[in-house]
């Protein structure tokens, strides 16, 4: 418990001081709409950094799997192809005069949550345990992950800079996105309340779960239909950012020494939001070429990708 304060309260005074100091940092002047471009990234990471996160810890405590995040699921796929399906469209039939960034929004969130529907249904029909969890979702996602490769081929040469947004890019941030993160980062404070008991029971095994009145297959479906529609919407936002919801929760068992999700939760949410607060930040002030900066998906792939490879070895040791 001392542990959890601790770390808890520090992770929040210091992700306050980094966002008032990065509001003021980097190139340009410090005139009005510098300003609110800043303050919304800002915000927006915050948000899309703690929504991923939490989800990542939600889904690895009910599939009892630690290489789990909303990305294997299908959702980041489904989102990356619709939105290149979109653009396909757009092409073809010549549409003009559209708002692109709400339409390709929209088609990114019926996208993710399509490739969730189908994992969902897969998996419950064959048993819906969480090995029928992961391996559906391993399959749903490289389907969309295949056929996206094909649309890019169409797409990516009159589309370029939708590259940025898919692989994970804050630079075309747009404050009309922030009530919708906003609200979301509320419930999913809260959400823990509901979801951190049964899940610790899950965790520890069906029959575990049963015995304390759970319903192990309804937590399960529950838990992983909540990751998966708020991972949907932050894709829509932000483009896909991987190893983030992944590394995160394993960050949070190390420092607290515990797996009980009425701490870790809690604490890869404000994790969450602080990593990708300063790899937005880093890339926007350090990491700018001359055809723009590099994305923040591509950064945090690069810093969680070795934590990741570290998780893997010591889980095929055990076994």
């Amino acid at each position: 418990m001392f542990l959890f304060v601790f770390y808890t309260s520090l992770f929040i005074l210091v992700l306050v001081l980094l966002s008032i100091y990065f509001l003021h940092a980097g190139t340009g002047a410090p005139i009005p709409a510098v300003i609110e471009y800043r303050t919304t990234r800002i915000l927006l990471a915050i948000f899309a950094g703690g929504i991923l996160a939490l989800s990542g810890n939600y889904l690895q405590s009910a599939l009892r799997n630690p290489l789990v995040d909303h990305y294997i699921l299908g959702v980041g796929s489904g989102a990356v192809f619709s939105t290149y399906l979109f653009y396909l469209i757009v092409d073809i039939h010549g549409i003009s005069n559209y708002n692109l960034v709400y339409l390709q929004s929209a088609f990114s969130i019926v996208g993710g949550l399509t490739a969730l529907t189908i994992t969902i249904i897969v998996a419950e029909y064959v048993g819906g345990s969480d090995t029928a969890y992961v391996l559906a979702g391993i399959g749903v996602t490289s389907v969309f992950s295949g056929a996206a490769i094909v649309l890019s081929c169409f797409i990516i040469p009159k589309h370029p800079y939708i590259v940025h947004a898919l692989i994970g890019s804050l630079v075309l941030a747009s404050r009309k996105w922030i009530p919708i993160l906003g609200s979301l980062y509320i419930v999913s404070i809260f959400s823990y309340i509901l979801l951190a008991k049964p899940l610790n029971a899950v965790f520890l095994g069906d029959e575990y779960a049963h015995q304390l009145g759970y319903n192990p297959r309804k937590i399960r479906f529950f838990t992983i239909l909540y990751a998966g529609i708020v991972s949907s919407i932050v894709v829509a936002c932000c483009g896909t950012i991987g190893f983030l919801g992944l590394v995160v929760p394993h960050l949070a068992r190390f420092l607290l020494k515990t797996s009980d999700n009425r701490y870790t939760v809690p604490l890869s949410f404000v994790i969450g939001s602080l990593i990708l607060l300063i790899a937005d930040n880093f890339s926007r002030i350090y990491l700018v070429s001359s055809i723009g900066e590099v994305p923040v998906g591509a950064l945090v792939s690069l810093m969680g990708a070795p934590f990741y490879l570290l998780i893997l070895a010591k889980r095929l040791r055990r076994l």
